[in-house]
């Protein structure tokens, strides 16, 4: 394994790799698939508001999971949370799957795997290797198998379905780690408070909270917030929190029934006009209109 060059790249698999799954909030792909694609040579980088999960069920790899080093053996799994840097090095014969999961179908998940820690925030990298226990990898078998399944074809309640299995995943995974508060401490200061941003945007997007008022809450000045995400996720806290209204927006729009007023309302915007402009602005059409084309190509 290469080291690092200083800098720590932030990938984006939907957009990086393939540009069709860019607002889904689960990508799949085999381990083989996207070693053919960034090399078998990863060198350090980490995934903004996405978890990554690797399933690796051949081979060996060589792994820096944050400031840990590994050099195991198939059958593992690797889980890297939005904030862990991550690089690892892997032979022709490694082979398995990934599961790349937006932070907010995961979040959830862990406060009610863990109800009163810190996790949801300061999940660590884990690397677990489930040799032992063959009838928890036997049931996980039968997931990568639901989920290739339905990420390669488009049928009538994809979106949910992969939420689910991804959360099934990721529940049967987690309940063979020993976590607590201490295995988290080494996540680093203004990555944690960078989480703590995104976290906050997730609960609060629907309030119309400001920059200033969102630096306020966080006890940062709106610099240091700016600062954060720019060098974090390559875009202002604005366009972060414009990014998370957009991505309700088009969730309601596909799979709700509300009128297009009905979803602005939803959303707390006051003005149904105004969202029209908002969305229009960010995604190039209006709301009725990218409403009738994904029903047309659905």
């Amino acid at each position: 394994m290469q080291k690092s060059t200083g800098f720590i790249a932030n990938i984006d698999i939907g957009k990086e790799y393939d540009a069709r799954y860019a607002a889904d909030e689960v990508h799949y792909e085999t381990f083989a698939g996207l070693a053919a694609f960034f090399g078998r040579d990863m060198q350090v980088h980490w995934h903004d508001r996405f978890f990554q999960l690797h399933y690796l069920a051949t081979g060996r790899i060589e792994l820096q999971l944050d400031d840990q080093h590994y050099s195991v053996q198939a059958p593992l799994f690797i889980l890297t949370p939005p904030s862990v840097p991550h690089a690892f090095f892997t032979e022709p014969d490694s082979d398995g799957h990934v599961l790349t999961v937006r932070q907010e179908l995961i979040w959830p998940l862990l406060e009610r795997l863990y109800p009163g820690s810190n996790l949801a925030l300061d999940m660590p990298g884990i690397c677990l290797s489930l040799a032992a226990v063959p009838q928890e990898l036997a049931a996980l078998g039968h997931y990568w198998q639901l989920i290739a399944r339905e990420f390669s074809q488009k049928m009538a309640g994809r979106e949910q379905t992969l939420a689910l299995l991804a959360q099934a995943v990721f529940t049967l995974m987690l309940r063979n780690t020993s976590l607590d508060d201490k295995a988290a401490s080494g996540v680093r200061g203004e990555l944690k408070l960078f989480q703590r941003f995104n976290k906050m945007v997730d609960e609060r997007f629907r309030d119309h909270l400001s920059v200033p008022e969102y630096a306020q809450s966080l006890g940062v000045t709106e610099s240091r917030l700016n600062d954060l995400c720019r060098r974090f996720a390559n875009r202002p806290p604005k366009r972060l929190i414009f990014d998370r209204l957009l991505r309700e927006a088009k969730r309601l729009l596909l799979f709700s029934a509300c009128t297009v007023h009905e979803t602005a309302y939803s959303l707390g915007f006051k003005d149904p006009a105004y969202f029209a402009r908002f969305f229009n602005r960010l995604e190039g059409c209006s709301p009725s209109a990218y409403r009738a084309t994904q029903h047309m190509l659905s």
